[in-house]
């Protein structure tokens, strides 16, 4: 399963961000060393920009707790995104809107890996190091479920690379997901610069066995802001709340950037995602049919 976040799609900044996007495609096209490392710059500039535009518009919002959340919305939510899809790999691509989908979680505990490329230099590798365990940490909290930084045998890759070097990554994803599909590797390296940062999740065999390894890609260029923004929902994305969606408030699953931080309305699908009464591998039917209840619980102890 593929996850990414995008640009936000409608008005007068969605036309400034194509703008910005077009320029730095351009400069992607060029060929030679020279110009590839150009075109880092130019990206680096071009998020830095966005991120400007964003936060002038009062998008990218650090606020986590907004109150109004009832049990209806959190329950229509939850299976608009935990149990869809928001791409899916087939005819050796991917596809948007990927549909209906089993519930998906990790049921063994999530060791993360963290990987840079030899442009983030090492006060910034100490940065994002530091905000990935704060993520995990948060992300353990909210959904009861293990989940720490490791330095060996991660079974969640986050890998913070530059365009560059993301595009020349194959040897890198072939060592660390020797099973990940041609299609999910494609995705991957072919990045546009319009997708932020990505995660492919990847299940096992049984559907009952849940998710058995995942791979994050978040973008080196990008300034702090969208960098946490990337981490915060990838991680989360990456353990099975794989869908955005337009309706989706207060919410980072959300492609108009309002928020830049998962909130609590985010943290309790979470909570509800890997509560007992829920099993890997259980139908969007299924689940529907208490999803209210479970969210009427979820709110009463959050």
């Amino acid at each position: 399963m593929i996850f990414t976040r995008n640009t936000p799609g409608r008005g007068a900044l969605a036309r400034l961000i194509l703008c910005l996007t077009a320029c730095a495609a351009c400069a992607l096209g060029a060929t030679g060393a020279s110009a590839q490392h150009q075109s880092v710059i130019q990206l680096a500039s071009y998020y830095q920009q966005l991120e400007h535009q964003l936060v002038s518009q009062g998008r990218l919002r650090q606020e986590r707790r907004i109150v109004g959340i009832d049990a209806e919305t959190l329950a229509r939510n939850f299976m608009v995104i935990a149990m869809r899809s928001e791409y899916s790999l087939r005819g050796g691509g991917t596809a948007q809107g990927g549909g209906t989908s089993a519930l998906r979680r990790w049921e063994q505990p999530i060791r993360l890996g963290v990987h840079f490329g030899p442009s983030v230099s090492g006060p910034q590798q100490q940065r994002d190091l530091s905000t990935v365990q704060s993520v995990a940490q948060r992300l353990q909290r909210a959904s009861g479920h293990p989940i720490r930084v490791v330095g060996s045998n991660p079974n969640f890759h986050v890998l913070i690379l530059n365009d560059e070097e993301r595009a020349n990554a194959r040897s890198v994803l072939q060592q660390i997901a020797p099973g990940l599909s041609r299609a999910a590797q494609g995705a991957i390296l072919r990045m546009r610069p319009n997708t932020f940062c990505m995660v492919v999740a990847i299940p096992g065999a049984n559907p009952a066995d849940g998710y058995q390894q995942a791979i994050a890609i978040v973008r080196a260029e990008h300034p702090p802001l969208m960098r946490r923004s990337c981490i915060e929902e990838e991680l989360a994305q990456g353990m099975g709340l794989a869908n955005d969606s337009p309706e989706a408030w207060p919410s980072i699953f959300n492609d108009d950037e309002e928020f830049g931080v998962l909130t609590r309305h985010d943290e309790l699908l979470l909570r509800m995602l890997y509560h007992d009464s829920l099993r890997c591998g259980m139908s969007a039917g299924t689940v529907d049919d208490y999803v209210e209840a479970l969210a009427r619980t979820v709110l009463s102890t959050g």
